[in-house]
């Protein structure tokens, strides 16, 4: 255990005495942040998808408005037909 202990300080000793390159990348960097600032973001298939989506969504509520009409009261279909029962 001592041992590890010791690898990893003398390690530790000459990560720290090692010399860093020095790069200067803020250019590159700032160029693509202004790149990225101008390009206007591309949404028409967000838009299209939105559509049909409210489309589908249109064609859903009507459909189930008319069966919400007809489960209302179910025994109303069995009696329009015999609308001359009435005169017995």
């Amino acid at each position: 255990m001592d041992k590890i202990i010791d690898i990893l300080d003398k390690l530790a000793e000459r990560a720290q005495s090692e010399i860093l390159p020095q790069i200067d990348v803020t250019n590159k960097v700032m160029t693509r942040i202004s790149l990225m600032r101008m390009q206007k973001p591309n949404l028409l298939p967000i838009e299209v998808f939105a559509g049909l989506t409210a489309i589908a969504a249109s064609i859903v509520v009507f459909f189930s408005i008319q069966a919400w009409n007809n489960i209302a009261n179910p025994f109303y279909q069995l009696f329009t037909p015999y609308q001359g029962a009435l005169l017995w």
